[in-house]
């Protein structure tokens, strides 16, 4: 069964949130920013986004609910290899996921 998750699709994963710390953040902003540089886009155009951290085995997702950014979210995933037809998110509603969305728009100059 692939998992659909955050405009992302995942095979043989089982995807564990955790949360997000400040590495993550930055290599997420440093991921949008390569994207912004290489295109005619601008900061409030970015509607989604993932960076992979191969260092300790987590993506993190950012997304918007639309273009004009009012409610972003930021997410953070172990990931671990599963079985097919394993596949798995699970979440924990615990963890506050707008905090660092606000602090990775304050450091790009936005919040």
């Amino acid at each position: 069964m692939t998992l659909n998750l955050h405009n992302s699709s995942w095979n043989e994963v089982r995807l564990v949130q955790v949360a997000t710390q400040p590495h993550h953040i930055t290599g997420l902003f440093a991921t949008i920013q390569d994207t912004l540089r290489t295109s005619n886009s601008e900061w409030q155009e970015v509607i989604s986004a993932f960076y992979e951290c191969v260092a300790d085995g987590t993506v993190t997702f950012y997304e918007a609910e639309s273009q004009s950014v009012n409610h972003p979210q930021v997410w953070t995933y172990l990931l671990y290899d599963c079985a097919a037809d394993e596949e798995e998110v699970i979440t924990n509603p615990n963890i506050n996921t707008l905090e660092p969305a606000l602090q990775l728009l304050e450091l790009a100059g936005i919040g």
